[in-house]
Formats: C-alpha cells, sequence, structure tokens
C-alpha cells in the first residue's frame, strides 16, 4: 500500500481556530466552499464540501495514495511518508506546495491518525504538528508549524459519501491578499472538484482498507 493522507489541500492549517458565521463564498459543480471570520486572526477559516460516489475504503485508500497526491490536491507537489503505524491507524509525512511566483514554496511535517464512529460508520481523518526534527527544513522552502487538518466522510445511502474538510490557514511569511483569496476558495475547490473525478478509478473502488466497516448496501 502506498501511503500519503491527502490532508491538507496543499495548503497549511492552524490549531486552534474556532470559525463562526459561515458564508457561502462558491457553490459550483457540486461544491461548496464557504469562509467565516478566526477570533485573533486577519485570515478567515474555510469550509469545503461535495457528495461522492464512493465506498469509504475508496476514499481512504485515495488519501494513503502517495503518488496520486499531486493528481487532486490542488498545489501540492510532493508528498513523502516518512513514519507510519497501521496497528494505529497513525502516520507522519512531509508535504510540499507549490505556491504561485514570486512567493517561495512552503512544507509541513505532519502527524496524524484516522478512525471510524462504529454507530455512524463517519470516518474522521485529523492531523497536526509533528517534531520537525524528522525532516529537518530546507532553505528552498518555508516550513510551516502550528498544524491541523480535518476531513470527515460521512456515508449517506446508496453508495454515496458526504467528504468535508475545514481549516483556519496560516501560510506563513508575508503573502498578497490574492495569494491568500487562492488558499482560501479556489483551492480547497480545485481539491474537491479533483476528488470527484480520481476517485471513480477502479484501483480505489476496488480498494478494500483493513479497519474500514461499509455501510449496508
Amino acid at each position: 500500500m502506498k501511503w500519503c493522507l491527502g490532508l491538507l489541500l496543499g495548503l497549511l492549517v492552524v490549531s486552534g481556530a474556532h470559525a463562526t458565521d459561515w458564508k457561502l463564498a462558491r457553490d459550483r459543480h457540486g461544491v461548496q466552499v464557504w469562509k467565516a471570520e478566526v477570533a485573533d486572526s486577519a485570515v478567515e477559516a474555510f469550509k469545503a464540501r461535495t457528495i461522492v460516489h464512493s465506498s469509504l475504503s475508496g476514499l481512504l485508500a485515495l488519501f494513503y495514495d502517495v503518488q496520486d497526491a499531486p493528481r487532486w490536491i490542488d498545489r501540492c507537489s510532493r508528498v513523502e511518508a516518512l513514519q507510519r503505524n497501521d496497528a494505529r491507524h497513525e502516520y507522519t509525512l512531509l508535504m510540499e506546495t507549490n505556491m504561485p511566483w514570486p512567493v517561495t514554496d512552503r512544507d509541513a511535517v505532519m502527524k496524524g491518525h484516522w478512525y471510524q464512529d462504529p454507530a455512524t460508520l463517519i470516518l474522521h481523518l485529523q492531523a497536526g504538528d509533528a517534531d520537525s526534527s524528522i525532516y529537518p527544513p530546507r532553505p528552498e522552502y518555508v516550513r510551516t508549524r502550528q498544524l491541523r487538518s480535518n476531513w470527515t466522510f460521512k456515508p449517506l445511502g446508496h453508495g454515496d459519501v458526504e467528504v468535508t474538510t475545514e481549516g483556519h490557514v496560516n501560510p506563513e511569511g508575508h503573502l498578497p491578499a490574492w495569494v491568500i483569496n487562492i488558499v482560501l476558495e479556489e483551492s480547497p475547490y480545485n481539491t474537491m472538484r479533483n476528488l470527484q473525478t480520481i476517485i471513480k478509478e477502479s484501483q480505489f473502488q476496488e480498494a478494500h482498507m483493513s479497519g474500514v466497516t461499509e455501510p449496508m448496501p
């Protein structure tokens, strides 16, 4: 099994952000993106949602696929698995984000895990800061810290799954407003659109992930 966890939309997320009063920013092609103000931050939070026809194993298999991450996570240039613990559903990864010129590219080292609610069968994927000494910072990237990333896969019945991600972006360093807008709205939208397409591929829909319970047909 190839390992990824495509967690950040190619973006970087600050821990502890609390957003209220979500406002719809984009609603196209079955993808909704919301933005909301966050206390003590000049940067808004984002939330994105879509519905796909997929098994839960298929979605998890996609998120575990290192090589295919740049095919669907917007502005993701590379993901490398650094550590893994299959029994605990834990992982540590490096993710590189391609920022628009002339902004310096970003990277992050993250540790995360996934779990499934036995009652609702909702899958939760959560990640946060890892010890950067696992992969020391490099001069050609800005290392982003204090991270979190949350995704949920909620079965709706008849093979449909609601996919939701939420976060608050802090790419570190000074960025112009147009770059922040890409981070808040365009990248979540592009990522969900890409996910709608790639999840249909047979290598994901034929996957069976250990520990995942599928809803009854």
